[in-house]
């Protein structure tokens, strides 16, 4: 049928919408009532301004609420006037361990303390606990049966192309699984009276304050796994080393603070996270994961191993130096005891063994240094994963279990 008017008039639509226009148009009347409450004088008093109470807002937590995300502005409560160059897990250096070197006034050497390379010679791994160690690789990046989505892989000649996303255990994980197995082994390398005084604890955070030329730097840490112990490690002959003969590196034009990021929120304290009064408080070994997703560059380049070594010694004098401060005060420069730290690097594959002794915390000092000793990175096997179908576990190094044991028990 045709819309003509004629029909539209009877529509329920047209109607209701010509009747809401006419009722529009009417005019309340007065009742009177008001005038004649004016008269015998009494107020007319709008009732939202005598009904509506005014109290003040109540803010209470809901169990199970998300609270809203902090902002982070002027409103928040570490936020500090003066800015700071924080560095945190995901940072690494420009110029990696050479502008560690300039920034913490460390001296570098390119191989272990004399005392770890004697006794590195003069250990050896039974057979028995040798092929633990090769089923416990298998056990923990094989056979593990979380199965979750893995990290994007990129083609260097094909950034734009996608490749299929694939299922397995994740790099967090892989880490956290080898370090535990090789840790299991160590135990039972070293035996009851070693491992009684040891103790291994997880995500400890590290909070170390500085100033170095005029400018706030901290260092904010976290070391997923961290061997303690009841004695501190012994201190190491400055006198052999020599460190002040070792010549710093020079960054000009560059700032040694260059690529750390610069924040106005930030905690600026000293923290160890194990209280002094407790037997075993003192830093033995640092165990730390470096995947490629842990760690990015400010330029979006791709992070070199000479950075991921820097990010080594910054964290292991990171764990000496909160050490220090609890021991010795927040204000110490000079230690009256060096404090010595063993530092263990893997993304699961790669293991990258150091070691750093904190002689001192005032970082231009030209009578003082510290020293970091590291070894080339030690790959633990050359493929590791299901080859046609099979588990394989390719050109196993029985060194890293080695060397590894030989830390546990320093």
């Amino acid at each position: 049928m045709r819309l003509t008017n004629a029909l539209l008039r009877q529509h329920i639509g047209f109607f209701f919408k010509k009747h809401w226009l006419q009722q529009g148009k009417r005019v309340p009347n007065s009742t009177g009532a008001e005038e004649e409450l004016a008269a015998r004088g009494i107020t007319v008093v709008d009732p939202s301004e005598v009904l509506k109470e005014q109290r003040p807002r109540e803010d209470f937590n809901i169990p199970g609420m998300v609270p809203p995300p902090v902002a982070l502005d002027e409103t928040h409560p570490l936020w500090k006037a003066e800015p700071a160059y924080v560095y945190g897990d995901t940072n690494v250096l420009l110029e990696g361990v050479r502008q560690a070197q300039s920034l913490l006034n460390t001296a570098v050497y390119d191989d272990l303390p004399l005392k770890v390379e004697e006794k590195l010679e003069q250990t050896k791994i039974t057979t028995q606990l040798d092929r633990s160690m090769q089923q416990a690789v298998l056990s923990a990046l094989v056979f593990d049966t979380e199965q979750v989505k893995n990290a994007i892989v990129k083609v260097p000649d094909r950034p734009a192309y996608k490749l299929p996303r694939t299922y397995g255990i994740s790099e967090g994980r892989r880490n956290q699984l080898i370090l535990s197995k090789l840790v299991t082994h160590c135990e039972r390398f070293a035996g009851r009276s070693v491992n009684a005084n040891r103790k291994v604890v997880f995500n400890a955070r590290f909070l170390v304050p500085l100033v170095k030329d005029s400018e706030r730097v901290l260092l904010n840490l976290k070391a997923e796994s961290m061997i303690i112990s009841q004695d501190p490690l012994k201190p190491l002959d400055t006198s052999v080393y020599r460190p002040l003969d070792v010549e710093l590196p020079n960054l000009f034009p560059l700032k040694e603070t260059v690529s750390i990021p610069v924040q106005n929120i930030y905690d600026w304290k000293n923290e160890y996270p194990i209280s002094r009064n407790y037997k075993l408080s003192h830093p033995h070994t640092i165990l730390i994961h470096c995947s490629p997703s842990d760690v990015k560059n400010a330029t979006e380049l791709p992070v070199s191993r000479d950075q991921i070594e820097g990010r080594t010694m910054l964290k292991a004098f990171t764990v000496a130096a909160a050490r220090a401060r609890q021991l010795y005060g927040d204000d110490v420069k000079a230690l009256p005891n060096p404090i010595t730290v063993q530092a263990v690097q893997t993304d699961s594959k790669t293991f990258h063994f150091s070691v750093y002794q904190l002689n001192t915390l005032d970082l231009g000092s030209s009578t003082e240094r510290n020293m970091w000793f590291r070894k080339a990175p030690l790959d633990l096997y050359s493929e590791c994963g299901y080859i046609v179908g099979k588990p394989t576990l390719a050109d196993y190094n029985k060194d890293v279990l080695r060397y590894f044991a030989v830390f546990y028990s320093n």
